[in-house]
């Protein structure tokens, strides 16, 4: 697992599964590329397809999940020779700022050996040919925070978390008032100052 220093990264990913095929001098490509918001859904999403295509020769995988520091990357190979199927197309994920997305290269073998460079580019078509054809949504990491205040501090602090474009997800309402809310991590020192401020010290904030 590698993982990335930069909090609050705005990233690109994919909305739908897209499916492509191609054929390099008789060998077979099948390039599917799927959304997983998790290690444990791109996992079972590269065994669906492995099931799908249970007699290919390979099926090379790369997938990025989340962003900044908890970042999770990985590729396979699948018994492809080191580093020509599951890191070229890793590569295509990062240079595309793409994340919360599985590309899955599966290869049934032609009878002529494409050689290293040869298999290397191959993989790398996979994902950039199923990228070409998918619909992107633009991703952004968010923080959320459970907060509790006094009524009179409600419309102040419902004014904070709108101008940093922030959403309140629930609101009970008892002796206090406590609000979950989702704040863009790039507001998030921001916000906490900011509500410091509108309860002038009395309010009290905790990150889920």
């Amino acid at each position: 697992m590698q993982e990335h220093n930069d909090t609050g990264q705005i990233y690109r990913a994919p909305t739908s599964t897209k499916r492509v095929r191609f054929s390099v001098q008789g060998s077979r490509f099948i390039a599917t590329l799927i959304p997983a918001v998790d290690e444990g859904t791109a996992r079972k999403e590269i065994e669906k397809v492995s099931s799908e295509f249970f007699d290919a020769t390979h099926h090379a995988y790369a997938y990025r999940i989340g962003s900044g520091p908890a970042m999770i990357e990985r590729a396979s190979d699948a018994r492809e020779p080191a580093g020509t199927a599951g890191p070229p197309m890793l590569q295509v994920l990062q240079g595309g700022n793409i994340s919360d997305a599985v590309i899955i290269g599966t290869r049934y073998f032609g009878g002529t050996k494409l050689g290293i460079g040869g298999l290397t580019r191959a993989y790398r078509d996979c994902a950039r040919k199923a990228l070409e054809t998918a619909r992107l949504t633009i991703r952004e990491p968010h923080a959320t925070f459970e907060l509790e205040l006094a009524y009179e501090d409600l419309g102040v602090v419902t004014r904070l978390v709108e101008s940093l474009e922030g959403t309140a997800l629930n609101i009970y309402y008892s002796d206090n008032v406590k609000i979950i809310v989702s704040i863009p991590r790039r507001e998030e020192e921001t916000f906490k100052n900011g509500f410091k401020s509108a309860c002038r010290g009395h309010g009290k904030l905790a990150e889920l």
